[in-house]
């Protein structure tokens, strides 16, 4: 397949949705404005009623659209479900957020990048939302970034974005050339589909953050360096909807889950369980300073959940090694009364 040279009829955009019809209308717009058009489109639709498939009717004509329905709230499981039916019909698929624009020439950058280097596996894109003047030479951000790195948490690294642990990566606001990096943001990615041969999503029901590192860093460890590139040129504005986005509380349970999942799956061993350890006491800490300095109910809650959600990984940490996870919710994604 690598030999093949690519075009654009060669990829396949796969959005799952939820209850977000405008948010796809727009992403439909930017795609026939920029004239990045793929050999298909396709739309898992988890919504509960029917506004999304309107609008998707409505641009068929322009687009050529698929469209399927999945009666589980769940991006991973619905995701799943377009890599199967499509990783045997195109060389590239394309997951994306259903609430991102593509810009000018991103699918034109996209196929030029995989067809003049066949190591490449996956490439993500540069959103350019949160625009391109982060200073990582002031002083504020040097001390933020080293007490983030100290604990293994999130940091940003100029032109680097590194796995450090089972809560800890790094990623840059400034991308001003090709770089090799070790996961990708899951605002897109361009994957060649014989990833997708023996690999699917972890499937859990619901909204999850897991998905964001998994998929690429799980390229990465099976192919190695140089499998995963981040490149300047594929331009994307994540619009970020809030469109059923949960709630703090239910949010913070998903992320501890999640990231605890991510540590039994790579760091299960001495040197994880140090990085996890000083994670959890780096959260605790931040979010008790963010509380004494900010005396708000919004801060004091975030306290709280935090603490609860990582009591309840604790107690329920074999479960989650054993990737029973949203044990915490109900069917309808509520969150269960007792969970502690």
């Amino acid at each position: 397949m690598k030999d093949k040279k690519l075009t654009e009829k060669d990829t396949c955009l796969l959005i799952a949705t939820y209850n977000r019809a405008e948010d796809i209308e727009k992403t439909f717009d930017s795609l026939i404005k920029n004239k990045n058009i793929p050999g298909k489109v396709v739309i898992i639709d988890q919504s509960k009623n029917e506004e999304t498939k309107l609008v998707v009717n409505k641009y068929k004509k322009r687009l050529p659209i698929d469209y399927i329905y999945c009666n589980i709230p769940s991006a991973d499981i619905s995701m799943n479900m377009g890599i199967k039916k499509y990783r045997d019909k195109f060389p590239i698929l394309i997951t994306s957020g259903d609430d991102v624009d593509f810009l000018e020439n991103y699918l034109d950058e996209v196929i030029k990048e995989f067809n003049n280097n066949p190591k490449i596996m996956a490439i993500g894109g540069k959103d350019i939302s949160s625009g391109n003047s982060y200073n990582f030479d002031s002083p504020g951000n040097k001390i933020k970034n080293l007490i983030l790195r100290i604990f293994f948490l999130p940091f940003k690294e100029n032109h680097k974005f590194r796995i450090t642990g089972p809560y800890g990566h790094t990623s840059s606001p400034i991308i001003n050339e090709n770089i090799e990096v070790q996961w990708i943001p899951g605002v897109n990615t361009c994957w060649r589909s014989e990833i997708y041969k023996n690999y699917l999503w972890p499937e859990i029901k619901g909204y999850n953050v897991i998905d964001d590192i998994d998929s690429s860093y799980h390229v990465y460890k099976e192919y190695g360096k140089g499998s995963l590139m981040m490149i300047p040129k594929c331009r994307v504005y994540h619009r970020y909807s809030h469109a059923g986005r949960y709630d703090d509380k239910k949010r913070i349970f998903v992320n501890h889950e999640d990231h605890f999942s991510y540590f039994y799956m790579y760091f299960n061993n001495p040197l994880g369980k140090i990085k996890l350890f000083l994670s959890l006491a780096g959260i605790i800490i931040g979010n008790f300073l963010r509380f004494i300095f900010r005396p708000k109910k919004e801060t004091f809650n975030g306290l709280v959940y935090n603490v609860q959600a990582i009591r309840y990984c604790l107690k329920n940490r074999k479960d989650i090694e054993n990737k029973k996870y949203r044990l915490y919710l109900n069917e309808d994604l509520s969150m269960k009364k007792d969970i502690l």
